[in-house]
């Protein structure tokens, strides 16, 4: 098992791409009421310049574990991997990680948590990882996350 390369940040680095803070501020922006946002109003139109950076967790059991519904491409091209229909519990037992914990934690305030990591793949990669609560239906509370995943350029130590 390895060391648990994700560490919490409360804001992104200066070096992390720009496009996750456009997508950090989007989803922002598309809160009511200090809840997260929904799926009609966070659909495909309005995460376009996105797509492909994203990935979409369900969770399942009021939060035990989460299902990757959705693996972006772009995700899928950094990693090497498609995790479609696989579990976020599994994330943690192949890498050593703490993906359903922090997840839970999402889930329960509805608050974005935001991460410098690597990709576990590629050891010698950095990234900036986005985790953003999401309502699938608007009389629903948070349910599903938005996991963003941008390499970050600065080399790794």
């Amino acid at each position: 098992m390895i060391e648990n390369p994700d560490q919490q940040v409360d804001v992104l680095p200066p070096s992390a791409d720009a496009r996750a803070g456009t997508l950090l501020a989007k989803w922002s922006a598309c809160c009511v009421d200090g809840r997260p946002p929904d799926r009609e109003i966070l659909d495909a139109f309005a995460l376009r310049p996105w797509l492909g950076h994203i990935s979409i967790y369900e969770a399942l059991d009021d939060g035990a574990d989460f299902r990757i519904r959705l693996e972006g491409t772009r995700v899928s091209q950094m990693t090497g991997e498609d995790w479609t229909g696989r579990r976020a519990s599994q994330v943690d037992d192949k890498f050593g990680t703490g993906l359903v914990a922090v997840m839970r934690d999402v889930i329960r305030t509805g608050r974005p948590s935001l991460h410098t990591t690597r990709i576990y793949q590629r050891e010698f990669r950095g990234a900036v990882r986005l985790l953003l609560p999401v309502r699938s239906r608007p009389d629903a509370p948070a349910d599903q996350i938005f996991m963003a995943l941008y390499v970050d350029p600065r080399p790794r130590p």
